[in-house]
This record gives C-alpha cells, structure tokens and sequence, in this order.
C-alpha cells in the first residue's frame, strides 16, 4: 500500500510539473517570409591548412550542387533571393517550406537538454542538408542540425566554396521584430574552420503566396557554367 500511494504521488507530480517541451513559450513565427530588409553578412573566418585546401579546390563549373536541383546548405537556402519560406508551427514540430528548390522541412520540437534528441528524416533528394531538432529559446526558435557530408555551405557572390565536412554542426537562429525575421545560423567545423562561422540573412513578412520552384536537372544544366 505504501508503495501504491508514493507510485501515486510520484504521477500526479510528474503529470503537474511541465516538462522542458511544455514549458517552451512559442514566439509567433507563422506565415510566409521573403529575403529582405538588408544584406547577408558573414562574420570573418579562419581556415584549417586542409580547409584552405577545400577552398581553393572549389569550381563552380561542376562543384555547385544548385545546377543538380539540390540545396548545398541551410545557409545556402536561406540566402536565396526573391523566393519564399512559409512557417507553419504546431505543438510538437514546425514545418518550413522552402520555396527553393521545394524544401520541405518538418522539425520535431525537443527538450534541449536531451541527450539524443529526436530529429527529422532526410529530406528525400536533399542529402546534403542532414537531420534537425528544434526548441524555444525565449523569443527565439533554434534549430540544431547535424550529420552533413562533405560540401559545401555557400556557393554565392564573395561566399562561393567555403566548405563544410562531416563534422559541421549548424544551429539557426531565427527571431522576429513586428515584420522583420533575422535567421543567424552558427556553423561549427573544426575540420574545416578554426572559430565558428555565423551568417546572419534577414528576411520580411510578405503577402506573397508560396509558388512551385520545379528545379529540373536536366534545365538547370543549360545554364550551369562551362
């Protein structure tokens, strides 16, 4: 009998006390998003010697994987111009669909203290973009990403080549003010990167309905560079 009442006790506690998920207060991120309000900035980084090597190897004339239809990173697709990113969040996950070459990304929400957290599958045709969990941080989504393949986080403007490995760890930030949303994603490599890489990308609520990017390898081969 005194087992049966502290079994007892211990459930309506544990029922009563909020878990680390239940206790997250959820910041209203919902609604459709376009790339805006500002430029993409990197903060400064600091090569390995075998991240400098992976540097200088980049040709973008057959090391971008945009002209096979495939996203190279989050960083990549966040910093894509003119096309929308539509937040929809519900209790256990939130879901981001990436105008850019149709990404669609379901995050379970996690106890960030968890020691082997729930993550997303792989997004079919993207294997490049590895596997998330995601939590509140007071007014602060953060999404933590990890097992990527050797590649590449930025194939743009002055940011072409710079590399990722097995070892990138990625955490996005994303954080909103009225209309504006500021993603900050952190990207940690010590096989490639001697101090962390942070690209900050703002973005601006838009009335913009999502459209269909419908990349095909075959098309965007025609215009890859030769």
């Amino acid at each position: 009998m005194r087992r049966l009442a502290g079994i007892l006790i211990a459930t309506a506690a544990a029922l009563a006390w909020p878990t680390a998920l239940s206790a997250q207060h959820a910041p209203d991120l919902s609604g459709n998003w376009i790339r805006g309000g500002g430029p993409v900035v990197f903060s400064p980084w600091e090569f390995t010697e075998e991240g400098q090597r992976k540097f200088k190897s980049y040709d973008f004339m057959k090391d971008d994987p945009d002209y096979g239809c495939i996203a190279s990173s989050w960083t990549r697709a966040w910093m894509n111009p003119n096309v929308l990113v539509r937040i929809t969040q519900s209790a256990d996950s939130v879901r981001l669909q990436h105008e850019f070459m149709d990404i669609d990304r379901r995050v379970p929400l996690v106890d960030p203290a968890a020691v082997n957290p729930k993550r997303s599958a792989l997004i079919p045709k993207m294997p490049t973009l590895g596997r998330s969990a995601a939590w509140y941080d007071g007014d602060t989504l953060v999404i933590d990403t990890v097992g990527f393949p050797t590649g590449w986080m930025a194939t743009m403007e002055q940011w072409a080549g710079l590399p990722q490995s097995p070892r990138m760890h990625t955490v996005e930030r994303l954080r909103r003010s009225g209309n504006a949303l500021t993603i900050e994603t952190t990207h940690f490599d010590p096989a490639y990167y001697r101090k962390p890489v942070v690209a900050t990308i703002p973005y601006q609520k838009t009335d913009w309905e999502l459209m269909r990017y419908d990349c095909k390898p075959e098309e965007a081969a025609v215009v890859a560079p030769r």
